[in-house]
């Protein structure tokens, strides 16, 4: 016995706020199962989908020129139609102010089919008291606004950085399959980098990853201080420039509030004492996905480990026995 045909499907071009606030709520309600075809695609690739017309397909947004035949011959084997508009998408002049490229899109997408909704559609849904005024001639029905709940629910989230700068290609490079593994067996852990142009493409493909262009100094510390971070990568691989380096990423996850991870090498192994003021880990990319892996669910942890981190850094330059300044020195008379 073959399936029978979806009762309702929709029709949009990624459309999941509009779904999210006004339909999907409702039709979990009501027990009605949906099936989404892109309009991004070929109608007949799309359509070849469905077991056979369903009772009620809704357009959402976007009704491409390609899909009015196809929409056309749905309503003559009896399925219903309903235009479901968000915005006020029917009217070109509405988006006057709207950018040059956003309006072309808009363009593509409908306003340049406007004149085909009111004899093809059997009802047309609208989300504001606005629009239902200004298009009263195609008898719309106004949507409540029925967010579903997990629009409303907490989400967990663990939050990542490298603050490395292109200075780090090396760094970014060794970070790439750390973050992919990273980013794959994990749902909600976020990361942060900052990178150009290169580093962008380099990571713009993994999921829940944010890249932030290099910026001044007083702005870097708005933008990072002004957020909270969980754990703050620091991979400093074995490099001449590198051996250079001082210890300065401690003070960044004592002031982000972030268990630090380092690279176990100098300048961190004599400043970072392993599993009380942070981590000291090999170069292996298995071993700071595992110690990674020990923390996102032990929150106490993290916290014990960024509060040494903190303590840590809190007594730099009041520790016994700790070197004279050069300032102290010329000044202090």
């Amino acid at each position: 016995m073959s399936p029978s045909p979806p009762s309702l499907v929709l029709l949009h071009q990624g459309a999941g706020p509009t779904i999210d606030h006004f339909l999907a709520a409702p039709l979990e309600r009501l027990g009605c199962g949906r099936q989404d075809l892109d309009s991004r695609h070929d109608p007949a690739a799309e359509l070849a989908r469905l077991n056979g017309p369903p009772s009620l397909l809704v357009v959402v947004r976007a009704l491409p020129a390609p899909w009015l035949r196809p929409l056309r011959g749905l309503r003559r084997q009896g399925c219903r139609l309903v235009y479901l508009m968000d915005d006020d998408l029917l009217d070109p002049a509405a988006a006057g102010s709207l950018p040059d490229t956003y309006r072309r899109r808009l363009r593509q997408a409908i306003t340049a089919q406007r004149r085909h909704v009111p004899g093809l559609f059997d009802e047309v849904w609208v989300t504001s008291a606005a629009l239902a005024g200004k298009y009263a001639h195609l008898s719309p029905r106004l949507l409540p606004l029925d967010p579903h709940p997990r629009l409303l629910q907490r989400q967990p989230r663990l939050q990542l950085a490298y603050l490395g700068t292109a200075a780090h290609q090396r760094e970014f490079a060794w970070l790439l399959p750390l973050l992919t593994a990273l980013q794959q067996r994990w749902q909600h852990t976020h990361v942060d980098l900052f990178g150009d142009l290169t580093i962008n493409r380099q990571f713009r493909h993994l999921p829940r990853v944010r890249l932030l262009h290099p910026m001044d100094w007083e702005r870097y510390l708005q933008e990072t201080g002004s957020r909270s971070i969980d754990l703050l990568l620091c991979p400093l691989l074995e490099d001449p420039f590198n051996a250079g380096r001082a210890a300065v990423k401690i003070v960044d996850a004592a002031r982000l509030g972030a268990v630090g991870l380092y690279s176990d090498r100098e300048p961190y192994r004599s400043s970072v004492r392993h599993g009380q003021t942070g981590l000291l880990l090999a170069d292996d990319q298995h071993l700071w996905l595992e110690a990674i892996a020990a923390l996102v669910d032990a929150p106490g942890q993290r916290r014990a480990l960024a509060e040494g981190g903190l303590a840590m850094v809190r007594e730099l330059g009041r520790r016994p026995g700790c070197t004279t300044h050069p300032l102290e020195r010329v000044l202090v008379v």
